[in-house]
């Protein structure tokens, strides 16, 4: 009797295991479909389908899912839309995420879940560095880890000493400007004037003409989307353009505003850890595939995405498909290691990644905006030069705001 026992039991295990395996992976990605970041969501939606198509949506002999949830770009849905995607749908791996204030938001019920977080765009430093979880991962860049380069690069190659900072008055650009107001002071520069507008501001002359130029020799600023694309014109557009140089991080003129810019874009350097004229083979064919599928060039955020949509795979090959053990998830995503578009990526302890960044200056080419490479920087951590303990025992970009003028 003993023995039928143990053979239905061997049976009814055998059969679990198969209709496990027989079904799909299914995958969350919570973007903004709607709202001024629709167009970023719509990036990561295209990265993701693309890198998934291309292995026929099939992972370790299971089919993979994609689960696209709109999170309105405010935290209170992503968070309900978290909660259904792993309550309601059983999903494996959550991924996108946008919104720095969507991520934060999102931490506590995901560290709580321990389902895998791979977020492509989001770069709020918090959640790879003070409030890391073991299960958030990131494949973008932390908000201030290209700006830790530009601080470097525009005291040491550039010779410039003093600065003015303007950035959007939330977290996101108090972390970017800090990454580039630290390194650039450490190195002796100086930080003359901190201008925070609103972010969305229709009009950014009163700004711009309340700055005294001959106060600085460069002005470093952050602004994305929308807001790059006026800045850039209305700096051109007061007068400015010429007598100062403009610098930013890689957002001010990344692949998704650069066009629209215009001319008034022409000259302006940012660091970035992406760009569609990188001359790597994993980048050429990515922008080859990218633009016949679409139909348009991709940008950084797309890169992003299609870059996580390798994490989730190689972390389920790991584990052999088995990506309803969510532990073994989160082991193998913290060792995976490959060349992406942008050049050689891996994680840091915290599981945000190591990878080049590129300083990039604007230029005309064949009638068009690029971002051309002008320097890179290869390895770089979140972290910069500094050890992880001494960074964190630093204080934070978003309490350091308005504290870079002496």
């Amino acid at each position: 009797m003993q023995r039928v026992l143990n053979w239905a039991c061997t049976v009814l295990l055998a059969a679990a295991a198969t209709a496990a395996s027989a079904q799909s992976i299914k995958i969350g990605v919570i973007i903004p479909g709607s709202g001024p970041f629709a167009i970023i969501g719509e990036e990561v939606k295209n990265g993701l389908e693309m890198y998934f198509a291309e292995i026929n949506n099939t992972v370790a002999g299971r089919k993979v899912e994609l689960i696209f949830e709109d999170d309105s770009n405010k935290p209170d849905v992503g968070l309900s839309k978290a909660k259904k995607l792993i309550e309601r749908d059983g999903v494996q791996v959550v991924t996108g995420i946008v919104s720095s204030s969507v991520a934060y938001a999102l931490r506590d019920y995901i560290a709580g879940a321990k389902v895998p977080m791979v977020m492509t765009v989001s770069g709020a430093d918090g959640l790879t560095q003070h409030d890391a979880a073991p299960n958030i991962f990131r494949t973008s860049s932390s908000g201030s880890q290209q700006s830790h380069v530009l601080g470097e690069w525009l005291y040491k190659k550039k010779g410039f000493r003093r600065m003015i900072i303007l950035a959007p008055n939330y977290a996101m650009g108090y972390e970017q400007t800090g990454g580039f107001a630290r390194t650039f002071k450490d190195l002796g520069g100086k930080i003359v004037k901190t201008v925070y507008p609103p972010l969305g501001a229709p009009d950014y002359g009163p700004f711009l003409t309340s700055l005294d130029l001959s106060s600085a020799d460069v002005i470093g600023v952050v602004f994305a989307g929308g807001d790059a694309i006026r800045f850039v014109k209305q700096f051109n557009d007061y007068g400015l353009k010429g007598k100062i140089p403009l610098v930013g991080s890689g957002l001010l003129t990344d692949d998704m505003v650069l066009q629209a810019q215009g001319d008034a874009a022409v000259g302006v350097i940012t660091a970035l850890n992406y760009a569609q004229t990188l001359d790597t083979p994993e980048n050429k064919t990515f922008v080859a595939n990218y633009t016949q599928r679409y139909k348009r060039t991709p940008t950084a955020y797309a890169e992003y995405s299609y870059v996580g949509g390798r994490v989730i795979k190689e972390a389920i090959e790991a584990v052999k498909g088995k990506a309803e053990d969510s532990a073994a998830m989160v082991a193998a995503m913290k060792k995976v290691q490959f060349n992406a578009p942008r050049g050689p990526f891996k994680f840091d302890d915290k599981n945000n990644p190591i990878s080049p960044i590129y300083i990039l200056e604007v230029e005309k080419q064949g009638g068009r905006n690029v971002n051309k490479v002008i320097d890179r920087f290869d390895n770089v951590s979140q972290f910069y030069t500094w050890s992880e303990k001494d960074y964190l025992a630093k204080p934070k970009y978003v309490d350091m705001a308005n504290k870079w003028v002496d």
